[in-house]
């Protein structure tokens, strides 16, 4: 165990756990001295989790039960735990790139005016295999306006946070079950300073079995809508129904969960239109075959490889970084 890390990642890890041990090593690996590690055990039923750790042969990770029970509760827990003076999350299946940390512990530090600095994600296919740039159309710049707009661009696991800052928001809200990161992105806009780096901080891995991909459409997008309402009642009159103790119902209505082959396909056509947008049209169409073998039923999506070829491409677009696909999230 690192007496004083610099960094803290929690990682809450649940039931599924087939990649867990090549997410912990992408943290591991870090090109950063003083890290910890906290895997919090959401699944505690489940084995498996300590022969992982265990195998890690790594003492900076160290693994500490869920003191509740959900994503919200996790994540808590595991930053309750922390040491660190910045702190980071890392789901169990996706990756680190090697210098992520080294490059953002450096910026805070230089940038002491900034509580929270993130970056670029991209998506890979369960080996690992690239999909997509998640991020690529935006330009490195401050966010904090944009966040209180109820704009997000990046996940939460591109993020590192200042302790101090995310223990003086209050941490995830419980209520939340999915859509948590998005409502902590916010209420950190509305109190600190929030740099974007156009740099890539990680690796999403798209798989059926993720959290992500086996919660009911319906609830994510109630949780995502729910949570820039909340955040347009805060700045209107400072407290949120959340806070009042009425919160919306959430749906119960049960809808089946997306699978990951409709996001790649949607993250495929996205960043294909994006480089039709640049004028690389050659490369536009050969995404947007892509994004047609992926689905191959989806009538909608060789609707849009025809409309790829037909349609005269555009110019450069402004502020994106060259030779990656250029898709924002959703």
């Amino acid at each position: 165990m690192v007496d004083s890390p610099v960094v803290s990642v929690v990682m809450p890890v649940a039931r599924v756990r087939t990649f867990l041990g090549e997410a912990l090593q992408s943290v591991l690996r870090q090109s950063l001295a003083g890290l910890e590690v906290i895997l919090v055990d959401d699944a505690p039923g489940v084995p498996g989790l300590a022969e992982i750790v265990a195998a890690a042969g790594d003492g900076r990770a160290r693994v500490i039960p869920c003191q509740g029970r959900g994503i919200s509760d996790a994540l808590n827990t595991g930053f309750a735990a922390s040491r660190g003076r910045l702190l980071c999350r890392c789901d169990a299946d996706d990756l680190f790139p090697p210098d992520r940390l080294k490059e953002q512990v450096q910026f805070l530090e230089q940038r002491p005016e900034f509580g929270a600095t993130c970056g670029s994600m991209w998506a890979m296919t369960p080996r690992g295999k690239f999909v997509a740039d998640m991020n690529g159309s935006y330009r490195t710049e401050e966010i904090t306006d944009e966040l209180r707009r109820g704009v997000t661009r990046s996940s939460l696991c591109t993020w590192a946070v200042r302790a101090e800052l995310l223990r003086a928001v209050g941490g995830f809200r419980r209520y939340f079950v999915t859509a948590e990161d998005i409502d902590l992105q916010l209420r950190i806009g509305e109190r600190s300073r929030v740099w974007y780096e156009a740099r890539m901080a990680y690796h999403y891995r798209l798989h059926d079995t993720s959290t992500t991909h086996s919660q009911p459409s319906a609830q994510r997008a109630f949780f995502d809508a729910t949570a820039r309402k909340f955040q347009a009642q805060r700045l209107s009159q400072g407290k949120d129904d959340l806070d009042l103790g009425h919160p919306p119902a959430p749906p119960t209505a049960d809808t089946a969960p997306r699978d990951s082959s409709a996001t790649t396909q949607n993250l495929l056509l996205g960043a294909s239109w994006e480089k039709h947008r640049s004028g690389r049209k050659l490369a536009a169409m050969r995404l947007g075959l892509q994004a047609c073998l992926a689905r191959p039923a989806n009538f909608a999506a060789w609707r849009s490889l025809g409309a790829l070829t037909f349609k005269r491409a555009a110019g450069k677009a402004q502020g994106a970084p060259p030779g990656r696909p250029n898709i924002k999230p959703n």
